[in-house]
């Protein structure tokens, strides 16, 4: 498994060299290039201000950061809400909140597999923004490989995210846009 990771490593770094302005990860057993629409840029940026709204320090919010997962391949989540006091190299230890934003319709990624990764490994707030769908899933307390507990939200809610370390973070999701 390590040298099948390590290779599936080089090739990313490779193809980011090569490729950019794409997002690149590993998902599974494939290497997904994907790029980022402005509608997921300024998604990202509204789920950050809301966060440094609600007096979220920006040292603790990260965009596409690699996060270590032991003995399956990082995660760079869209946006990232790190513990006060954490520090690079960042693992999923560190995560409070992942949160992603669906970059293509139909995507397994980010309902399956990185839902799948984030619960086995403990990340206690897993949002899922969909922009095609117009709707948001919030998924909270992990156990072995699934979220106990789903919220569904429509676009023009606030997505209220109660932070493990007792933080309230409110999304207003009504000046986010929807793709066709």
């Amino acid at each position: 498994m390590a040298v099948k990771h390590d290779f599936l490593r080089e090739t990313v770094e490779r193809l980011a060299a090569e490729y950019e302005g794409l997002k690149i990860e590993v998902v599974g057993d494939r290497i997904i290039m994907t790029p980022q629409s402005s509608v997921q840029s300024w998604t990202i940026f509204d789920v950050q201000t809301a966060a440094v709204a609600a007096g979220i320090d920006k040292q603790r919010l990260l965009s596409d950061v690699e996060f270590k997962f032991p003995g399956e391949p990082e995660r760079c989540p869209d946006v990232a809400i790190v513990e006060e006091g954490a520090t690079e190299p960042w693992s999923h230890e560190d995560l409070l909140a992942a949160i992603e934003v669906v970059s293509s319709k139909n995507d397994r990624n980010d309902y399956a597999i990185k839902t799948r990764q984030y619960a086995h490994f403990g990340v206690p707030l897993y949002l899922i923004i969909d922009p095609f769908r117009g709707e948001c899933d919030l998924l909270t307390q992990p156990k072995g490989d699934l979220y106990a507990h789903r919220e569904q939200y429509k676009y023009g809610d606030t997505i209220p995210l109660q932070l493990a370390d007792g933080s309230t973070v409110d999304i207003p999701t009504d000046t986010f846009k929807r793709r066709s």
